[in-house]
């Protein structure tokens, strides 16, 4: 035997090794059970006969306009579906974004020359200026297989407001610069509920009040609305301190809450049952913001990030090692004696405020002080950002400007 044949035998008996290793390993393998396909959409739908005579389903109108309805208000449409064919067109309900409901019929079929309704109910959740729901409806008509049924309008809030701008719930306040209360009038209204009532309007500030009283029938119609109130809001200057700030107004009405939805619906889910509506009335809230200007105007040295606003100081980022100071200048009117520091508050307790009046600055009716706020080298290093601002208040005794705050930014690495 030579060389080659050898080399052969072994080729063949390595592979018929391999052979039954393989075989008894497949042996010992579980056999996987057959996977079963999926069941096609189509397989659930009405079957189309092979030949005809076949049914006809017409839909004279498959896309209603409602025109404008309100948040949580519910509002259902009919569409009528016609067997217009020769023999009954069966229906099936498909794929839906709201509550559709097939009008009672034997085996979902409607005779030739009959028809059925197929009802669409929707309740939208927020405001759209383009609202709009679907529905499928599957026949057996092989000239149309699926009938798109569809509603559009627009969705508004039950409740609007006016204020800076139309819809707006933020009122801004006129400058206060002076002792007098300001005051500022915005509206509640609604054009989808004939009447309501404010109960109550509360607010945590004491400086701030309001009155209400019900908008004329000039005013409703400049608004569009059914019903509505005007709301009056004051301000006195004696209880705010400088700078700008925002307050809040809660409203309280006797408009029923709406029902609490809890979880949705998906796409093509049969849902009957109803939410219990929720118990108690509904509250609104408006944000009332303004600016304490006094008698009293901060101009800041060259560099220095200030908003006079809202009093707010910004000193950046800096080496803790280093630490931060920031000068500026206030000038006061309305004080024939120096202004006096009665009592001072500084968060944090390391960040230094020093006041000095400028002897050297000469008018007749002002008086110029240098203020200095200054973050110590050496301190930790921290942040004080827009959530937690360090904070310099002031009680003075100047009676138009009884209490100053400063708020400071800064982060110190």
């Amino acid at each position: 035997m030579n060389f080659r044949t050898v080399t052969t035998v072994v080729v063949l008996f390595i592979a018929l090794a391999g052979t039954v290793w393989l075989g008894r390993t497949n042996s010992q393998l579980e056999t996987a059970a057959p996977v079963k396909p999926a069941e096609e959409p189509e397989d659930d739908r009405p079957k189309i006969a092979p030949h005809g005579p076949y049914p006809k389903a017409v839909v004279d109108q498959p896309l209603f306009f409602f025109g404008s309805m309100a948040v949580g208000q519910s509002m259902s449409h009919k569409f009528i579906i016609k067997n217009e064919g020769e023999v009954p067109l069966e229906v099936k309900k498909g794929k839906t974004t709201c509550k559709c409901t097939l009008s009672e019929m034997q085996d979902n079929l409607i005779p030739p020359g009959e028809s059925a309704e197929v009802e669409l109910t929707w309740t939208p959740k927020a405001a759209q200026e383009r609202f709009g729901q679907t529905a499928t409806v599957y026949t057996n008509d092989p000239e149309k297989k699926e009938i798109k049924l569809q509603i559009e309008g627009t969705a508004n809030s039950l409740i609007s407001f006016t204020g800076d701008y139309q819809g707006s719930t933020n009122w801004s306040l006129p400058v206060m610069s002076s002792t007098k209360p300001v005051k500022f009038t915005g509206k509640i209204h609604t054009k989808y509920l004939d009447e309501f009532k404010i109960l109550g309007i509360k607010t945590d500030h004491p400086g701030l009040s309001a009155t209400f009283k019900p908008l004329t029938k000039q005013e409703l119609k400049e608004v569009d609305a059914k019903t509505g109130y005007a709301i009056e809001v004051t301000a006195s200057p004696d209880e705010f301190p400088l700078g700008g700030f925002t307050e809040r107004l809660l409203l309280k009405t006797d408009i029923p809450n709406e029902p609490q939805h809890d979880h949705d619906h998906p796409e093509g889910s049969d849902h009957d049952h109803k939410h219990e509506a929720a118990s108690g009335t509904r509250d609104f809230i408006v944000q009332v913001s303004g600016n304490h200007t006094g008698p009293i105007r901060i101009v800041p040295t060259f560099g220095i990030r200030w908003d006079p606003a809202r009093m707010h100081l910004n000193l950046g980022e800096f080496p803790a090692a280093k630490g931060k100071e920031a000068i500026l200048s206030m000038f006061v009117e309305g004080l024939d004696g120096p202004l006096e520091i009665l009592d001072q508050k500084i968060e944090p307790g390391f960040l230094k405020f020093e006041i000095k009046k400028d002897d050297a600055f000469e008018s007749t009716n002002k008086q110029r002080y240098i203020l200095k706020f200054i973050v110590p080298a050496g301190e930790p290093a921290v942040s004080y950002g827009l959530g937690n601002l360090a904070k310099v208040k002031l009680r003075t005794n100047h009676p138009q400007a009884k209490n100053i705050e400063f708020k400071v930014q800064f982060i110190s690495l």
